[in-house]
């Protein structure tokens, strides 16, 4: 009895959480996304640009894996031009390859990108805007481990994927602002 009051709040709840949303918000698994795929040394590209991979074989180490390697070096070039040098990105997922996925994030009309840093029982990203100042892709650590859910281009907000379990789960509204994320709302489910 007690389980099925739960799933009735939690499902009013979430239907009016999104029954107040405007038509303006998108699923984040429908928009269009590109991704590269680096398991050794290569260059592939995205739009204007392109991404030189070095692959290690030893960058990353597990005791029960052992070795499974990653990118000790990821040279980013736009038009042919050199922008900049990223280094040392683990493979943190063990899986042998690095998965970049590219969008824009942010809604600044840039493309950013985003890397697997974690996969347990969730996957999480470590994001890196482009910076239209600097010309160059920043690592934004306060975006690291968002798990996006759906957007609002007309608003520039975001709602991430509920977090938790059964009990105790909850979505977060942010506002986004240039290159920051500003939390509006916690929203418990």
């Amino acid at each position: 009895m007690i389980k099925q009051v739960f799933l009735i709040i939690a499902l009013f709840t979430f239907t009016l959480l999104f029954s107040q949303k405007s038509e303006s918000w998108l699923l984040m698994d429908k928009e269009p996304i590109t991704t590269l795929s680096f398991s050794k040394s290569e260059t592939l590209s995205v739009n204007e640009f392109s991404f030189q991979a070095t692959w290690d074989n030893k960058l990353s180490y597990s005791d029960n894996l052992g070795y499974y390697g990653g990118i000790s070096e990821l040279k980013v070039l736009k038009n042919n031009k050199l922008l900049q040098t990223i280094k040392n990105i683990e493979d943190g997922i063990a899986i042998g390859e690095i998965n970049i996925t590219f969008y824009d994030y942010n809604m600044d009309g840039y493309i950013d990108f985003s890397i697997p840093i974690d996969c347990s029982k969730s996957c999480y990203d470590a994001y890196y805007l482009f910076n239209p100042q600097t010309e160059k892709f920043e690592h934004q650590k306060e975006w690291a481990y968002l798990k996006i859910q759906e957007i609002n281009k007309v608003n520039k907000q975001i709602l991430t994927v509920p977090d938790g379990n059964a009990k105790h789960s909850q979505n977060i509204l942010y506002q986004v602002e240039g290159l920051k994320l500003i939390k509006l709302k916690t929203f418990k489910i």
